[in-house]
């Protein structure tokens, strides 16, 4: 089986992720011959946080970390909420 020399053209496409609350979104994109994570804050999209990988497959891995953590953190602002109101 002869192997292409082209890439997939799903390789070079931008990925979005949002979180649950649809309050942020993290984006992958190709951005000067690097891999660019942004954390955007929704709806004015402020960026947050930005990150740069050379290789397409450690930028998509931390995006879904930074989509893990921001979804959790809303679980443990309810926490604190509870611990506080019990006083």
């Amino acid at each position: 089986m002869a192997v292409s020399g082209r890439r997939r053209s799903d390789d070079d496409r931008t990925v979005r992720f949002e979180t649950a609350e649809k309050d942020f979104e993290v984006e992958v994109e190709r951005t000067l011959n690097k891999w660019c994570v942004s954390v955007y804050k929704l709806p004015e999209r402020n960026v947050l946080a930005q990150d740069f990988f050379p290789e397409r497959w450690k930028a998509l891995a931390r995006a879904q970390d930074f989509l893990r953590l921001l979804n959790q953190r809303k679980g443990r602002e309810e926490d604190e909420e509870d611990e506080t109101g019990d006083d």
